[in-house]
């Protein structure tokens, strides 16, 4: 039964859903403006309406923004639900690629590229160091093909089977591959060695092994550590990137200058060695910067995922973060 499902499914996406896709993409290169982001605001009010994950979405922004009024949290909430909703009209639309060629081509500007080749100068191959902000299916799209820069994207293999065929395939279409487990680290390494760039979305919660309790809006919470672990371990340079959502439905890509990776000779105080404040120093740097990000957009950002759970208490004394074992 499971097989058969798993084969409806990919035969509706071959001969139902991409015809349509194709059409949608036609459509798009008509453009009609008038009609941009018109759907993902009616269906923003349908979830809206519906509360699809409101109670983790108000938890998430009350823990972030305290000071909120009910008012000014009603209204974060709603913002959020239609940029959730145009972010899911964007990612189907990304499935025609001919149509999501056209949009990157004429709604999306770039600032910062020069941070980007600058990195990529360096000869070791350069990290994008990005989160679920703005539109994440945008910046590496833009990056293969509008800038013309080889990207893979570091992901998880996404359930159902058949969903993850058909995001692979359109995102390989539109010049990016994926890197996931079992053979993540020797994708991510031939993409170094290539000199090419790999993308990391770190601003989703991570347990052990691969997770160290770092603050997040002021609360420690498991943070991914894998992206300054191959940073230490390379040293390939992290650039930043996002892909933000401008007022007229058009991005904007921003790439800012490097991080520079911290390296320490000596664990201090309460780490358990020098590699490991070293993994914990960069990881807690990088959340930082989401964090910043975050409280610049907050109306963009993934807030219906559960990113504060596990071992929430404070820290210890005189430490940024501790590795969860």
């Amino acid at each position: 039964m499971k097989y058969s499902v798993q084969y409806l499914m990919r035969y509706l996406m071959r001969y139902l859903v991409h015809p349509i896709l194709i059409l949608m993409g036609i459509f798009e290169k008509i453009h009609f403006r008038i009609f941009r982001g018109a759907e993902g605001k009616l269906s923003g009010k349908i979830f809206y309406w519906f509360g699809f994950r409101r109670s983790v979405m108000e938890k998430n922004l009350s823990r972030a923004f305290p000071s909120l009024s009910r008012e000014e949290l009603e209204s974060l909430v709603n913002q959020n639900y239609q940029h959730f909703s145009q972010l899911l009209f964007e990612f189907i639309r990304s499935f025609s690629v001919m149509g999501f060629r056209n949009f990157l081509e004429r709604e999306v500007r770039c600032e910062g590229e020069q941070h980007l080749r600058e990195a990529l100068s360096e000869g070791r191959g350069a990290f994008v160091m990005t989160a679920h902000l703005g539109n994440w299916e945008v910046l590496p799209a833009h990056g293969t093909h509008v800038l013309g820069v080889p990207v893979t994207m570091v992901t998880k293999t996404l359930k159902p089977s058949w969903l993850h065929d058909i995001v692979e395939s359109t995102r390989l279409r539109l010049g990016t591959r994926m890197a996931f487990e079992p053979k993540t680290m020797k994708i991510v390494m031939k993409a170094l060695k290539n000199k090419e760039v790999v993308g990391f979305a770190i601003d989703q919660f991570a347990g052990a092994p691969v997770g160290a309790r770092v603050p997040f809006f002021g609360t420690p919470v498991g943070s991914h550590t894998a992206l300054a672990t191959l940073a230490l371990r390379t040293g390939s340079p992290v650039v930043p990137g996002l892909a933000i959502r401008n007022p007229d439905g058009g991005f904007t890509v921003r790439f800012e200058p490097k991080i520079q990776t911290i390296r320490v000779t000596e664990a201090s105080p309460g780490y358990a060695s020098a590699r490991a404040e070293e993994v914990i120093r960069n990881t807690a740097a990088y959340t930082a910067w989401v964090e910043e990000r975050v409280r610049k957009n907050p109306e963009q950002w993934l807030w219906i995922h559960r990113r504060w759970k596990g071992d929430l208490s404070p820290l210890p004394s005189k430490v940024l973060g501790e590795m969860l074992k």
